[in-house]
């Protein structure tokens, strides 16, 4: 929804959609007719008349279910005290909780604002979160979104509460009930497959923090947000993917993969760990804004369950089970073995998990049935509170299994802080038994930059560099950034250790254009850290098998885990550049009772999604996160002075964005309106080769019926038009900007040069009796005009086919 539709047209749109949807049903009713009548004609047994009769009920009842609880939430949206009035169930949290106060004013400033956030949002979902979901999966690879519409009904903030005590006076902490009861309209499609998701409900707590409080406009230094924990979702299902949303069918099309997918995204993006941090001013160190450290770490022992319902029905005697246990705690899920044909299971594994803030969130735990071939059934639920362990130390107990009639899981739970002194180490070797692969330390790896990276042999083009960190059967992959050899990754990656006296972490920079060769490798034992200063290594690493100047900067920390809690351990540091003077200096913390997360935990619902079970080994988690209800530090704290390996000074990574004139519409489109082309062109008068990479188009015009295009470039060296003469680039699929990155040669004299044209067409890839547009633009290119006797990057403008003006560069980019 990228523009503002009128409220008259919308309603007319509704009313055309009932109509459909009745038209539909009278189908649907004919077409159980029709059946009923053929399996009498054909003598089919009854039993499966019977059998798509019990389908049937079941669906439309728990459809209608579903239909009273969104209509309830929609109203309440659109008129909360109507709503409340006629109602007392699904209330917002003013008001349950006195000290939550409400937001009319923002909701009113958000339902103005709503038709027009559709057009970040669609880019948002097609750029980012469309990528992501086709990576995610091989069966996902061609997964798009095809109709995006938020629908006319926008998020609301059903109450808010600011923290006063137990925070630094300058900082600010909010939580905010989000209530998006939504109508909104989203379809994909899926190996041809069409589906579709509305009537989208998300329900959870965000958390803003406003830090630091500064004496000049905008009063405050940054601004971060995300989910305490993972949100409530639920949602109606459209087209095929409804028809699958049936009892007995696997996840493979089933509402738990798309509910999978959906919650996945936003952990990755926006709940614990994760975060959006943005900037508002100069000089703010953006790493301990987005990435502060961990509080400490939390060792789960998941022992055994007893008196577990009967899942499995039995011929003779009572009913068994097949259970098996699943921990959620933000973007991360682990999953015990599974105990056969007992309602008594034993199951002795153990994990581990990075906690950021211990006081406001919960690990979900849920005991399910293993059926093979269908659905696995649910048999109990729990919350696991972090808080009463790390308060106690250590907390072994049985909790009662809820949503069930009986069932008890007996867990142990141990708190372990984070120290920086290597003489704890000894000791935490001994109490850690050598047969298990417990972790003895943290170590916290922020991953900058690199530059000067080689080029592979016989590439014209820049690397597209990513970065693979390993240390020990853990792994981590960096995004890549296409066509530089100085790439800037901001990552931060954390990683459990065993032993830090005998493991190393090894790095490897790959092209994502040749992923087979390296860039450059490092492997840096972690014993090296145990002497270094702070126990922390922040510096410029020489990569290995690169470049001669190649090297990549990153920043090591390393902390021992312990049962004991020393004060001093904890580092303070600054979250301004010391050269910010007019900023306020930080004040000292509020002493108070009662803390930000602690507080939340009295209204945090867990959020009970089904999740896919994982390997139930050592877990990790990519970011770090805020320490609510104590003075934060930096993401890695700096090291000390003193000592030849000392770094004398800690540069704040905080970039900013070149600024650049924004080019004009018609520019950014080409002078004829069908975009551009960018190109670079080298001549091997060794070879007698000349050599074309085509790397990428931008604003090409659309060609399909959902605005979009499936382009390629065929191109021929002039006047040769022989099938032999021609060369084409790979179709991208469902792009207007899309990026190939492919080499072509041609064999030519270098005194054919002056007599040649290289003619380009962008052409649309669509099936032979398609009315969709099959050129999108070309150009002719005087390679007399250009000098090709070392390697030049240019951007081409995009004519109509039948245009005869002449083609100019528009801008060039020397690659040598």
């Amino acid at each position: 929804m990228s523009d503002v539709a009128p409220k008259s047209q919308r309603k007319s749109q509704i009313e055309e959609a009932q109509l459909a949807n009745v038209v539909l049903r009278y189908f649907k009713l004919a077409g159980v007719a029709v059946g009923v009548w053929l399996s009498g004609y054909l003598n089919f047994s009854p039993s499966w008349i019977l059998f798509g009769l019990i389908l049937y009920v079941w669906k439309e009842r728990q459809g209608q279910r579903k239909k009273l609880q969104i209509e309830i939430r929609q109203d309440t949206a659109r008129d909360e005290q109507k709503a409340i009035l006629a109602r007392v169930e699904d209330l917002p949290s003013w008001v349950h909780f006195p000290e939550v106060e409400r937001a009319e004013w923002f909701n009113k400033i958000l339902d103005q604002i709503w038709p027009f956030i559709g057009g970040y949002v669609k880019e948002l979902l097609t750029n980012s979160i469309q990528p992501k979901i086709q990576a995610s999966h091989a069966q996902m690879a061609s997964f798009v979104f095809t109709k995006i519409d938020l629908g006319d009904i926008p998020p609301r903030i059903g109450g808010v509460k600011v923290y006063t005590k137990n925070v630094r006076r300058d900082e600010i902490y909010m939580d905010l009930d989000i209530i998006y009861s939504s109508d909104c309209d989203l379809m994909v499609k899926l190996k041809g497959m069409n589906m579709g998701i509305k009537d989208l409900q998300i329900r959870g707590t965000m958390r803003v923090i406003l830090k630091p409080l500064i004496s000049r406009m905008p009063l405050f230094g940054g601004l971060s947000v995300f989910f305490l924990n993972n949100p409530s979702i639920d949602f109606n299902l459209k087209g095929i993917a409804d028809a699958f949303d049936l009892p007995g069918l696997r996840q493979s099309l089933s509402r738990e993969m798309v509910e999978d997918i959906i919650a996945e995204q936003i952990a990755n993006i926006m709940v614990l760990p994760n975060r959006i941090a943005v900037p508002m001013i100069e000089g703010l160190n953006l790493s301990l804004l987005k990435y502060p450290p961990p509080e400490g770490v939390l060792r789960i022992y998941m022992i055994e369950a007893r008196n577990l319902v009967s899942a499995d029905v039995a011929l003779m005697g009572k009913g068994k089970s097949d259970p098996y246990a699943v921990l959620k705690f933000g973007p991360e899920k682990f999953k015990t073995k599974v105990i056969n044909n007992s309602v008594n299971p034993e199951w002795n594994e153990v994990f581990e998990t990075i906690i950021d803030c211990k006081d406001a969130q919960v690990i979900d735990l849920e005991i399910r049935d293993e059926d093979p071939g269908s659905k696995d059934d649910k048999i109990g639920t729990a919350a696991i509170d972090i808080s009463s362990s790390a308060s106690k130390g250590t907390l072994d107990t049985w909790l009662p299994l809820e949503n069930v009639k009986k069932g008890d899981v007996h867990i142990k739970l141990v708190w372990m802080y984070l120290a920086n002194d290597p003489m704890v180490l000894e000791k935490t070797m001994k109490q850690v038994d050598t047969s298990t692969e417990l972790a003895t330390c943290v170590l916290m790896v922020n991953l900058d930059s690199a530059k000067d990276l080689p080029r592979m042999r016989k590439q014209i083009a820049e690397p597209s560099p990513y970065v693979v960190l390993s240390l020990g059967p853990k792994m981590f992959e960096t995004e890549e950034k296409p066509n530089t050899d100085s790439p800037v990754w901001e990552k931060p990656f954390r990683f459990l250790v065993h032993n830090p006296q005998i493991q190393k972490l090894d790095l490897q920079i790959l092209d994502k254009k040749n992923p087979k060769e390296s860039l450059g490798d490092l492997t840096i034992p972690l014993k090296s850290l145990l002497s270094a200063p702070d126990m922390t290594l922040d510096q410029n690493f020489s990569l290995k098998n690169s470049g001669q100047d190649s090297k990549i900067n990153m920043r090591l920390c390393l902390r021992i885990l312990t049962t004991e809690n020393n004060p001093a351990w904890r580092s303070e540091g600054t979250i301004l550049n010391t050269n910010s003077s007019s900023v306020d200096p930080p004040a000292a913390q509020k002493e108070g009772t009662t803390s930000p997360d602690s507080a939340q935990k009295s209204k945090v619902e867990p959020a009970k999604t089904t999740a896919s079970g994982v390997d139930p080994v050592i877990k990790k988690v990519e970011v770090t996160q805020i320490n609510a209800a104590k003075p934060e530090g930096q993401v890695i704290p700096p090291a000390s002075s003193g000592g030849p390996n000392t770094v004398t000074s800690t540069e704040v990574r905080q970039r900013k964005t070149k600024s650049s004139p924004v080019p004009a519409e018609s520019d950014a489109k080409g002078a004829f309106g069908r975009g551009r082309i960018q190109l670079t062109f080298r001549y091997s008068a060794q070879r007698q080769k000349l050599v074309v990479v085509v790397h990428k188009c931008q604003n090409l015009l659309p060609c399909d019926s959902d605005n979009l295009a499936d382009p390629y470039v065929k191109m021929y060296l002039l006047p040769d038009k022989s099938s032999s003469g021609k060369r084409k680039t790979q179709v991208v699929k469902n792009n207007l900007d899309p990026v190939f990155d492919e080499t072509f040669e041609f064999s030519l004299k270098q005194e054919e040069i002056a007599d040649r044209d290289l003619e380009l067409t962008i052409r649309n890839d669509t099936k032979f009796f398609s009315s969709n547009i099959k050129v999108m633009g070309v150009v002719t290119i005087d390679l007399s005009k250009m000098d090709i006797s070392k390697a030049a990057t240019e951007w081409f403008d995009l004519h109509p086919e039948d245009s005869d003006d002449a083609e100019k560069p528009v801008s060039v980019e020397s690659d040598v």
